[in-house]
């Protein structure tokens, strides 16, 4: 009973972590990024605006989302660092 307990409470936790499985090490880990309405996207000519918190994200920090969702990566810590962001091409 003690080993069917142990892996469903494996396999519930597992699930957010495959959901989001594409997100490269390099950017986030799977640890940071979180989807976001594409509209509060902004481009501009230093890169992408992350309008509520107004987070900028360098050219280089944003690629084609997979899942056809935005998604922004900011850390955790206090500084809320711009991390990455992930976009729908001609949204």
């Amino acid at each position: 009973m003690r080993l069917a307990l142990l892996i469903v409470a494996v396999l519930v936790a597992a699930i957010p972590a495959l959901a989001h499985s594409w997100f490269p090490l390099a950017c986030c880990g799977n640890m940071d990024c979180f989807p976001v309405a594409c509209d509060q996207l902004v481009e501009t000519v230093s890169g992408w605006l992350y309008v509520p918190t107004g987070n900028l994200f360098q050219r280089e920090q944003v690629q084609p989302s997979r899942d056809h969702h935005c998604h922004v990566c900011l850390g955790r810590t206090g500084d809320h660092r711009s991390i990455c962001a992930f976009i729908v091409p001609n949204v």
